[in-house]
C-alpha cells in the first residue's frame, strides 16, 4: 500500500526499493545457503544397472541400522554420483534399527543411499564375485527397475531431490517381490528442512518482486474495474467445486494408473466445456478465461523472466543441450495447448477470477493460492498416501506449488492475459528437456 501511495508521484523511488529489497532477499539466500548446505534440492537421479555381484556373509551397522546377511546374497550397483552410491542388496536379510526389528518373511533386500568411502569402510574385506548367469541377471533387472530411489517431490513440475551429503543418506526395505516398501528412512535434520523451506520461500518473493520491478506502472483495465463492482452469481461461485473435483479426479486417475502426461488435460478441457456451457445458458457471466482480444499482446517478458528465475533457482545453471533436442522442441505446442493452457484458463481466468470478483484482486489471489495448496494435499494424499509421512512433501504442497500459483496468479494480475500464464508454465515444463542443468 506504501509503495502504491509512493508510486502515484514518482515510480523511480518505487523502483530503488523493490530493487532493495531484492538486492537484501538474493544476499540472505546466499547466506542461507552456506548456512545449511543441503537445503537445497537436485534433479532426481536415474537408477540403471551398472554392475552385479554375489556376496559373502555380511554384517554391517551405520547410524542406528544393522543389517545381516547370514548367507550372502547379490549386490547391484545402480547409480554413483559425486561420493555416493546407491546400491541394493537382495538375499536373506535381518534388518535392526535400534532395539526394533524391520524385516518380516516378506522382506527380500535393502535399497540404501550412502557416502562412498562409508560404503568400502562397511564393505571391509568382503569380497564381491560377478554374477554371470543370464537368468539370475533377468530377474535382477526386474526387480531393479521396481526401485523409486531418492525420493523426488513435485513430479509433474520441476522433480526436486533432497538428501545429506555424508553418511547413510536414504534407505527403504524391499519386499520378497522387489517393491519397495514405504516410506523409506531418511537422514534428516530439522534444521536443514526449515532451511529449505526458508530458502525456496525466498526464492519465490525475489520472483514476485522481480515481475514487480519490470511492471512498476500497471494498472487494472476498465474491464477489470467492471468485473470488480460486479460480484459474481451464486452459480459462478459455487460452480469452483465441481470444477476443482473434476479436474482432481482426472488427476488422481491419471497418476494412479500411470497415464500419459497430458491424459489429465481431459478434466481440464471437460472443465472448460461445461463452464462455457453455463454461460452460454446464462448462468455464467463474464467468463472471458483470461482470453480477452485486447490483452493478447501484453506480458510475454515477465513469463519469460518468471520461468527463467524459477528453472534458475530449481536447477542451477545450464551447461548445455539435451540429447533429444528436435524431439522436445516438437512437444512444445501439446505442452502448450493440452498441459499449460487448460490448467491456467481453470485456476487463473476462471477460480482466480471469480474470487477476485468476490473479495479484491489480493484476496483473491490469496484464496487461489490457498485452495491449490489443499488441492495439492488432497491429490497426493490419495495417490500416494505413504506420501503425506515423508517430511519433503510439506515443502512441495507449502511452498512449491502455492509458490508457483502465486507467481502465476500474479502474472495474470499484472497482465489480465492467460496467455502469459500458459507461456510461463509451458517453458517451465518444455525447457528442461531441452536443456541440461
Amino acid at each position: 500500500m506504501l509503495l502504491k501511495k509512493i508510486g502515484v508521484t514518482n515510480y523511480f523511488i518505487v523502483l530503488l526499493i523493490l530493487l532493495a529489497l531484492t538486492a537484501m532477499l538474493i544476499l540472505s539466500t546466499f547466506i542461507f545457503t552456506a548456512i545449511f548446505p543441503d537445503s537445497l534440492g537436485r534433479g532426481p537421479y536415474e537408477y540403471e544397472v551398472a554392475n552385479v555381484c554375489e556376496f559373502e556373509p555380511w554384517a554391517f551397522e551405520v547410524n542406528d541400522l544393522k543389517v545381516y546377511f547370514p548367507q550372502g546374497g547379490i549386490i547391484i550397483n545402480l547409480h554413483e554420483s559425486e561420493n555416493k552410491r546407491s546400491v541394493l542388496l537382495l538375499g536373506d536379510g535381518r534388518y535392526e534399527q535400534g532395539e526394533q526389528t524391520l524385516d518380516s518373511l516378506d522382506t527380500g533386500g535393502l535399497f540404501m543411499v550412502l557416502e562412498f568411502a562409508l560404503f568400502e569402510e562397511l564393505r571391509g574385506g568382503n569380497i564381491f564375485m560377478p554374477v554371470e548367469d543370464e537368468e539370475l541377471l533377468s530377474h535382477v533387472n526386474s526387480i531393479s527397475e521396481k526401485q523409486i530411489g531418492i525420493q523426488s517431490i513435485w513430479k509433474d513440475m520441476l522433480p526436486l531431490a533432497f538428501h545429506t551429503n555424508d553418511g547413510l543418506v536414504f534407505y527403504y526395505l524391499v519386499s520378497a517381490e522387489g517393491n519397495p516398501i514405504l516410506p523409506p528412512k531418511i537422514a534428516l535434520s530439522l534444521s536443514h528442512l526449515l532451511g529449505s523451506f526458508l530458502i525456496y520461500s525466498m526464492f519465490f518473493i525475489i520472483i514476485l518482486l522481480v515481475i514487480t520491478i519490470f511492471s512498476p506502472d500497471h494498472h487494472y483495465s476498465k474491464y477489470w474495474y467492471l468485473l470488480g463492482k460486479t460480484p459474481p452469481g451464486a452459480f459462478s461461485q459455487l460452480a469452483i467445486l465441481p470444477v476443482l473435483l473434476l479436474i482432481l479426479t482426472a488427476d488422481i486417475i491419471a497418476r494412479t494408473a500411470s497415464w500419459p502426461v497430458y491424459a489429465p488435460a481431459v478434466g481440464y478441457l471437460a472443465a472448460v466445456l461445461i463452464l462455457i456451457f453455463s454461460s452460454k445458458y446464462g448462468k455464467i457471466d463474464y467468463l472471458d478465461f483470461g482470453l480477452r482480444r485486447d490483452r493478447v499482446r501484453h506480458g510475454y517478458l515477465l513469463a519469460v523472466i518468471a520461468a527463467a528465475m524459477l528453472l534458475g533457482i530449481t536447477r542451477g545453471i545450464p551447461i548445455g543441450f539435451g540429447s533429444e533436442t528436435i524431439m522436445a522442441i516438437i512437444s512444445l505446442p501439446l505442452i502448450f495447448l493440452l498441459v499449460a493452457l487448460p490448467h491456467e484458463m481453470i485456476w487463473r481466468g476462471y477460480i482466480q477470477a471469480v474470487l477476485s470478483r468476490r473479495l479484491d484482486p489480493t484476496k483473491g489471489l490469496l484464496a487461489m493460492i490457498v485452495l491449490t495448496a489443499l488441492v495439492r494435499f488432497i491429490f497426493l494424499a490419495v495417490s500416494a498416501p505413504w506420501l503425506i509421512v515423508y517430511p519433503y512433501t510439506y515443502l512441495e504442497i507449502a511452498v512449491l506449488v502455492p509458490g508457483t500459483a502465486a507467481i502465476l496468479g500474479y502474472i495474470y494480475l499484472r497482465t489480465e492475459n492467460i496467455l502469459c500464464c500458459a507461456l510461463m508454465h509451458s517453458l517451465v515444463l518444455w525447457l528442461p528437456g531441452i536443456i541440461r542443468f
